[in-house]
């Protein structure tokens, strides 16, 4: 997989208010958002009681530019899916 940069200073961004969420807002969905000026650093949206409420959100306050909706956690979770249920069958 190609380097992403801007999703790699957006992870970045969370990794360093992790603890600070973690003591605040544990469980929540905290939101991210790209900086219109690339020299700056992403921008904390604020957090969520579910991704679905971040994600609208993101969409609503970033025309045009990304975003990151991240669980607040001590560890992400991984999600596992079988090779059979991800084959697209007609």
């Amino acid at each position: 997989m190609a380097p992403d940069p801007v999703l790699d200073r957006l992870e970045a961004a969370f990794t360093r208010r992790q603890s600070e969420l973690l003591e605040t807002d544990a469980g929540r969905w905290a939101l991210f958002v790209q900086p219109v000026d690339r020299r700056r650093r992403p921008a904390f949206v604020g957090c969520f009681d579910d991704e679905f409420d971040a994600c609208d959100a993101g969409f609503r306050s970033t025309v045009g530019r990304r975003f990151l909706v991240k669980e607040v956690a001590e560890q992400d979770r991984v999600a596992s899916i079988p090779w059979a249920v991800s084959v697209n069958r007609r």
